[in-house]
């Protein structure tokens, strides 16, 4: 799962740099727990990074900050939604 961070000068005052971070912590203790098997999920890793900006502030200045994750885009992001929408997927049940 690949989650963007945008920090586009908007989104960066509106607070992503500080949703960065917590999802930082978040991801490293996830992944963590996955490589010690603490938790199984096969095939399911997550993967944090910055972007530059997305332009979805530029439709409307109250989208900022915004989050992608998978393509999924958070629009007024806030780092529990994030987190919730990652364990949601994480552990949603998989039919063959």
């Amino acid at each position: 799962m690949k989650i963007k961070v945008c920090a586009g000068a908007r989104c960066t005052m509106l607070g992503s740099d500080i949703i960065y971070n917590r999802l930082s912590e978040f991801v490293d203790d996830f992944n963590n727990r996955l490589y010690e098997g603490e938790i199984e999920i096969p095939d399911f890793d997550l993967e944090l990074t910055m972007t530059t900006c997305t332009d979805e502030c530029k439709k409307d200045k109250k989208n900022a900050p915004v989050v992608i994750v998978d393509n999924k885009v958070f629009r007024n992001a806030k780092t529990q939604e994030i987190m919730e929408y990652i364990l949601d997927t994480a552990f949603e049940p998989k039919f063959n």
